[in-house]
């Protein structure tokens, strides 16, 4: 049955029932593949089951779940998140007590190990499952009561390898599993949606290598290779229309990734790639990067500045260039309730924004947290929803209290580390910021990382001078040497595809 205006190539993927590897290139509309594929799944199995569907982001995860319920389709059931948060909230939280004693849910969550922790591993790197089996410091750190992020997909393989119940507890919950973003796959994580597949559950992942661009992080686009060379239990999907980027734009990023790629015909008038050389130093090149800006709002009906970019590889080069910029804009920092990830942090994290007006419902508030898995009686979760509700009535400096009251009655304890993050983003206006609806006034201001998965009609890729980008050093006898090209390559590419109609 057709679906929309749907693509052969997206249709042939769609209609697919079995274990699949899918490779789609930036613009050809891979959400739109996954979202019917979980939309045809949804009717067909028992009304205790739902899919599970991992994304890279939690906006990415918010997107599809909002996507997929559609027309009242139901996806109460399903889980909608990041790979950290399926391995705590689905494995961690519920399991590893049958393993390792007490509750984990009474750790408390770290990014980063402080010294006195880290001294207690044989081992520093990014955890396997061989090293949390060998390496006593794995239990040690969890009877201290922390829990490491980084350890995460290693303990999820750990609780499968050892407890039967979790096993059978996602066996008898899910049905399919969607892995987006793959190229960025760790090896644990790898290892975790095999093991997934072969408990029964059907397996999508969706990647694409030219996206590679989180080695530094311990992933490898080898795990998505691995798929598409494993024909015996996976079949391979290519899905590689660019339907978002003007065709010179196209043939342009198809160049830089392979000199010999074949691009179509373009006539000069139509050219939507152009380069500059800037003088001086960020700050003084962004006034002329704010009348490059003017000029295109003034030459281009109806385009807000909110569908303009400004990207970079580093925060250092966009704080310069936009202590300069003579236009509103946004800069989108890393905030330290992200990187926390527990969640207490997400929901805070949702609150602060549904108060300042990011998120319109209280509804998404709810879904986007499975609040109803914190509160067990009816009436507390009433009594939770005008607690919600009633945020909106409040003074500023009266959220702290507020939000208090909230997390207590959820039941969740441990939070000084979330409310000491939740109180310096009250005390910043540019933090606060990014908690507000976006104005169509403000130029978006962020790093080639963090606008993976977007578009704008034009993005001015700043940031771009030698020996800086791509990364150059020298060798012994002062030959040319770059450590990094393949990832500063990848990361041209993913912010050159972020454009529709025009790439400075």
């Amino acid at each position: 049955m057709k679906v929309r205006n749907l693509t052969p190539q997206q249709e042939s993927a769609i209609t697919y029932s079995s274990n699949m590897v899918i490779t789609a290139c930036p613009g050809s509309g891979k959400t739109t593949v996954v979202e019917e594929k979980v939309r045809n799944i949804l009717p067909t199995i028992k009304a205790h089951q739902g899919i599970v569907a991992i994304t890279f982001t939690r906006k990415a995860s918010q997107e599809l779940r909002r996507r997929c319920k559609r027309n009242n389709y139901d996806t109460k059931q399903s889980f909608f998140g990041t790979i950290d948060k399926f391995c705590l909230e689905e494995l961690i939280y519920p399991f590893l007590s049958h393993l390792w004693g007490k509750s984990a849910r009474e750790c408390e969550v770290v990014e980063k190990l402080d010294k006195e922790y880290s001294e207690l591993f044989l081992h520093k790197q990014i955890p396997k499952i061989f090293d949390i089996q060998a390496d006593d410091g794995f239990k040690k750190l969890y009877d201290k009561g922390v829990l490491w992020m980084s350890s995460f997909a290693g303990l999820a393989n750990f609780i499968l390898e050892g407890s039967k119940s979790a096993t059978r507890y996602l066996q008898a919950k899910y049905t399919h599993i969607f892995i987006d973003e793959y190229q960025d796959s760790s090896k644990e994580q790898h290892k975790l949606f095999l093991k997934l597949v072969d408990l029964g559950l059907i397996g999508t992942a969706v990647g694409d290598a030219d996206q590679s661009i989180y080695e530094f992080r311990g992933s490898s686009v080898q795990y998505l290779n691995s798929l598409i060379t494993d024909k015996e239990k996976f079949k391979f999907f290519r899905i590689d229309i660019n339907h978002r980027c003007h065709q010179s734009i196209s043939n342009y990023a198809s160049r830089v990734k392979d000199p010999l790629a074949p691009i179509f015909p373009v006539p000069d008038t139509e050219c939507r790639v152009h380069r500059f050389t800037l003088e001086g130093n960020h700050k003084q090149a962004a006034k002329s990067i704010s009348k490059i800006i003017t000029h295109i709002l003034n030459h281009t009906e109806g385009l807000n500045s909110s569908n303009i970019a400004i990207l970079a590889k580093s925060n250092k080069t966009l704080r310069e260039v936009s202590e300069g910029l003579l236009v509103d804009y946004r800069l989108y920092v890393d905030l330290d309730l992200e990187k926390i990830k527990t969640p207490i942090a997400r929901i805070l994290y949702d609150l602060l924004a549904f108060y300042f007006g990011k998120i319109s419902t209280m509804q998404e508030v709810l879904d986007n947290n499975s609040i109803k898995n914190y509160v067990s009686e009816k009436e507390s979760l009433l009594s939770l929803k005008q607690k919600i509700k009633k945020l909106k009535e409040l003074e500023e400096n009266q959220l702290i209290q507020a939000f208090e009251e909230i997390i207590t009655q959820m039941r969740l304890s441990n939070f000084s580390q979330e409310f000491e993050v939740v109180t310096r983003i009250l005390a910043d206006e540019t933090l606060k910021k990014l908690f507000k609806p976006i104005s169509p006034s403000e130029i978006q201001v962020m790093t080639l990382h963090k606008s993976k998965g977007l578009e704008f009609h034009t993005v001015i890729h700043v940031g771009l001078e030698e020996w800086v980008f791509p990364y150059r050093k020298v060798t012994s006898d002062w030959s040319p040497f770059y450590p990094e090209l393949e990832q500063d390559t990848n990361l041209h590419y993913v912010g050159i595809t972020r454009a529709q109609e025009l790439c400075i």
